[in-house]
Formats: structure tokens, C-alpha cells, sequence
């Protein structure tokens, strides 16, 4: 470490903790405590800068993101109160400052349970007879049914500790909670965290993680079930060879040659917002239920949901490495290869006789910018019946006790076919729709199944809209489009002296040929 760097360690010491500066530290003590670390772990970016005292670390993030951190601690001390401090300043991602001051009133999540492990996201409710209900879809009705002790029968936290894990109310439990306290020092663009831990291995996490490794879990679990209509598409690799993947449900009871509409739902697209993952798995829930709303849900339909567009950026905790490649059309497909993978996936939807009809894209804020729910943005083409769906779906949100922005508003308009769910508008004619989510909200913070709940609400108002007079001119348009489409395609490839299977990037991005 350089000069420059150690002073800059020093001062950011005394601002963090409040400690006076050591002129030099003693040779360390072979009778003291081993050093707190990391392990390192799908999603997480925290990384220890130094140990200031026992119980005070001074920590960094390993790559520049203005909206997530989390790390899982090794070797902490147990019954104390550990202070965990970190600047954000020069953590800004594509434009948007690393700016502490959104962070007001924002409490992270903790956990003492492996964030590797599945059942490390499985949350509980108790039911009228007083039994622990899990959350896990995949689960049977007995499977389901965690006991009517005072907490869930559960493996992942110890059975000593599951009591902290209680809500207020106790009717539900979830193996993260908040941490104690937090302090936000806008000013220096500081954040503090206060935490006492009961185990000397711990995760601390913005908010609670959805990660690649999750993910692949949960579709091992999805395809063993083997529910009818049911598939999961994987349709190419990242560059870090991550797999891209789909879950299409198709409707069970469909009749061949009748018309069938298609939602797409697309979360991750910045790949550190990970409550839209969560949201989406609450839609996926809510379609799998063997109940007449879910059955209507699914009639005549086609849903097809991307949990993370971002492998990559999940993983590796980097915002925004998707977003403008459709803009930038990158000539060589290794550098890009997700861009490419989507394209044809679409574009081959359509050019085999399907309509995309509504595109979706579903986002988070950081804290305090918003309400629970917001739209941040409104494609010119379909404003007023965005704008008529968002009062129909902001009504069912505000009923069931959410807290939403003004359906009639959003941060902008236009169009963006530099983005895929923008791409599917702009080449195929797709309605699209955009979402923030705000589980961290400070006057009312979402449990992880209330986050789901938005899923449940969202998929059954997409579903309804579609059978509204402004739903039905979406799908009238968008199919009138398509057909436009597939005419042009046609002209284009007759006119070229090539076919399709010899397009140009340029004729698959710009021109969705």
C-alpha cells in the first residue's frame, strides 16, 4: 500500500469509528482472537479494508455499485456490538452518484443461516389453527406444515436462536431480520452499521439476496415437479458461462388453433436489484397454484419469466452491463453473448407465429426515493392505457395495504429500444411496462413475503387486463404489428440473397430480421 492510500485509511478510520489515529500497530498478540473475513459468496461484495479494533471493521466494496452491498462475516466476536463502516464515495455506477442520503432510514438484513443454502430464503406464516405454513411453493400441502410450536420446524437458523427471527406480531418468521441499528453520515458519504451477533458467522445484505446459485436451486426444485405446461428454456450461456434461462408456462388445458397472448416478465436487467427477482417469484407462485384464479390466470396464455437477465452482474455485484447493448450492438458475439441469446430468442417467438403482447421490466430503489411501488416510466406509444392499467393495478396494491406513488405519474416517457423489454416493444410491439419495487421503504418495510405478495398482485391485474377494452387494443395492436413484422422480414430476406440463417447482427438487433 502506498503513502496516499494508507493516510486516506487512517482518516477514513477516524471519521468511520470515531477512533484517534494509531501512530503504529503493535505486533499482533498470538493470544488474540483470529482476524474477523469474508467468505467469499455468489452475489456479495464486501470486502474487509481493515480491523480496526475487535469489534470495529472498516470495509470496502470490490467493484463500484451504487445500490447493493452485502458480505459474509468470519470469525466475529459474539454478544457485542460490532460496528461495521464503509464510504460509497466513488462507488457511482453508469451516472447514477453512490449518494448515502437515499439511504436514510434504510435497515439492511442479517442472517446466521448459509446463504448458500436454499431453506436460507423460506419464510413461514402461522395459519387460523396456529400452524407454521411455509412459503415454498414447490412444497406439498404436508410438506408445507412446519408445526404449531412457538417457532417453525426449521434447519437453517439453531433452534436457540429462532426466536429472534420472529416477527413483532409473531405470525411470521423468516430466517433475515433486520439488523439493530444504522447510521447514515450524509455529509462524508458514510453508512454505519450497529450489530450484535449470537454466532460468529454471519451475512449482512441491503436487502435479502436473490442470487444466481438461488436461482438454480429453486428451477431444480420447479422442474421436479413436473407441473403440466411448465418448462424451463435455456437458451445460451453468458461469458462467464452462467446459463440463460426462461420459465415459460404454457397453458395446460390450451386448444390447438385457438388465439393465446403472451407476458413477459423480466427482472435483473441491473443485475444489483434483487427485490425484482423476488417479485417475480411471487408471480411464478402465484400462476402454480392449483386454484381458479390461477387457472384463469393461465388461460389462453403464455407467460414467459426471466429472473435475472443478468447472470453475470449478479454474481459479480456490476449494475448495468446489459442495458445499452442494444444500442451499442457489439460486433463480436463473445463479448455480448446474452444480448445475442435474447434476440433470437424473441425474435424466433415471433417468426414462428407467436406475439409478444406485453413486456414487462421490474426494477427496486434503494430506500427512501419512493413508495413501495412506482412507475418510473411510460412508453409514449401506449401512455393512456399504461396509465389506466397502473390506476387498476396501484387500486389492487393500495387494497391489500401497500404503499404506492401516484398511478398517474412516472420519472419519464419516451421510448427504449436500447433495453430488451424496450427491443420487444419497438421491434414486435409489445406494450411495455416498467416497475420500482421498495421493499426497504422506511415507513413501511416489506417481509419477503409481502415483497412476493406484489408478484401475486401483479401477475392477476396483467391477467385481467387483458380482457378490459384498453387490454384488448393492446393485443389487437401489438398482433396487427407483428403480422406487419413478419411481412417485412419476409421482403427483407427475398430482397438480401441471404436467408435468415445467414443475418447480420446488424439485421438481427436493428432490424429484429
Amino acid at each position: 500500500m502506498n503513502l496516499s492510500c494508507t493516510l486516506l485509511t487512517c482518516c477514513l478510520s477516524i471519521v468511520f469509528l470515531g477512533l484517534p489515529m494509531a501512530p503504529t500497530r503493535a505486533a499482533a498478540d498470538p493470544s488474540a482472537p483470529p482476524a474477523i473475513g469474508i467468505i467469499p459468496t455468489d452475489g456479495e461484495n464486501l470486502v474487509v479494508a481493515d480491523q480496526l479494533a475487535p469489534n470495529r471493521l472498516l470495509l470496502e466494496l470490490s467493484s463500484p455499485v451504487h445500490n447493493w452491498f452485502a458480505g459474509t462475516f468470519t470469525n466475529l466476536p459474539v454478544g457485542q456490538p460490532v460496528t461495521l463502516g464503509f464510504s460509497m464515495t466513488g462507488m457511482d455506477s453508469q451516472g447514477l452518484p453512490a449518494d448515502v442520503s437515499k439511504w436514510r432510514g434504510l435497515m439492511p438484513v442479517v442472517t446466521c443461516a448459509d446463504p448458500a443454502r436454499y431453506e436460507s430464503y423460506e419464510w413461514f406464516r402461522k395459519d387460523a389453527r396456529g400452524h407454521w405454513i411455509s412459503g415454498d411453493p414447490f412444497k406439498t400441502a404436508a410438506e408445507r406444515d412446519a408445526g404449531a410450536g412457538p417457532v417453525p420446524e426449521q434447519q437453517v437458523v439453531p433452534a436457540e436462536l429462532a426466536a429472534g427471527y420472529l416477527s413483532t406480531d409473531g405470525t411470521y418468521w423468516a430466517p433475515w431480520r433486520e439488523v439493530d441499528s444504522t447510521e447514515t453520515l450524509t455529509g462524508v458519504n458514510i453508512f454505519r452499521i450497529k450489530q450484535t451477533f449470537n454466532t460468529p458467522t454471519a451475512t449482512v445484505a441491503m436487502r435479502v439476496p436473490f442470487t444466481y446459485s438461488y436461482l438454480q436451486a429453486m428451477l431444480a426444485r420447479l422442474q421436479a415437479r413436473q407441473y403440466p405446461g411448465v418448462t424451463v428454456e435455456e437458451i445460451g450461456a453468458t461469458k462467464a458461462g452462467r446459463k440463460l434461462q426462461i420459465i415459460r408456462l404454457d397453458d395446460p388445458e390450451a386448444i390447438a388453433g385457438q388465439p393465446v397472448k403472451t407476458i413477459l416478465l423480466i427482472a435483473r436487467e441491473h443485475a444489483t436489484e434483487p427485490a425484482s427477482s423476488w417479485v417475480m417469484s411471487g408471480a411464478l407462485a402465484a400462476l402454480l397454484r392449483q386454484t381458479p384464479e390461477a387457472k384463469r390466470m393461465r388461460r389462453g396464455t403464455t407467460w414467459l419469466l426471466l429472473p435475472i437477465e443478468d447472470p453475470d452482474g449478479s454474481a459479480d455485484c456490476t449494475f448495468d452491463r446489459l442495458t445499452e447493448l442494444f444500442l451499442d450492438l457489439p460486433a463480436d458475439e463473445a463479448t455480448a453473448p446474452e444480448l445475442y441469446a435474447y434476440a433470437r430468442y424473441f425474435s424466433q417467438y415471433i417468426y414462428r407465429g407467436r406475439t409478444v403482447h406485453i413486456a414487462v421490466s421490474l426494477h427496486n430503489v434503494e430506500a427512501n426515493e419512493t413508495e413501495q411501488i412506482m412507475c418510473p416510466y411510460i412508453n409514449s406509444r401506449d401512455q393512456a392505457q399504461v396509465l389506466q392499467f397502473n390506476q387498476t393495478f396501484f387500486g389492487a396494491l393500495t387494497a391489500r395495504g401497500f404503499t404506492t406513488g401516484d398511478p398517474q405519474r412516472a420519472w419519464a416517457s419516451g421510448f427504449a429500444p436500447f433495453r430488451l423489454f424496450g427491443w420487444c416493444a419497438d421491434q414486435f410491439g409489445a406494450c411495455a411496462l416498467g416497475y420500482e419495487f421498495n421493499d426497504r421503504y422506511p415507513q413501511q418495510r416489506l417481509t419477503l413475503d409481502r415483497e412476493q405478495e406484489i408478484g401475486e398482485v401483479l401477475a392477476g391485474s396483467l391477467s385481467h387486463w387483458l380482457a378490459t377494452p384498453d387490454g384488448k387494443f393492446i393485443c389487437a395492436r401489438a398482433e396487427q404489428l407483428t403480422r406487419l413484422k413478419r411481412l417485412e422480414r419476409s421482403a427483407h430476406y427475398a430482397r438480401a440473397g441471404h436467408t435468415p440463417d445467414g443475418r447480420t447482427h446488424f439485421e438481427l438487433i436493428r432490424q429484429g430480421f
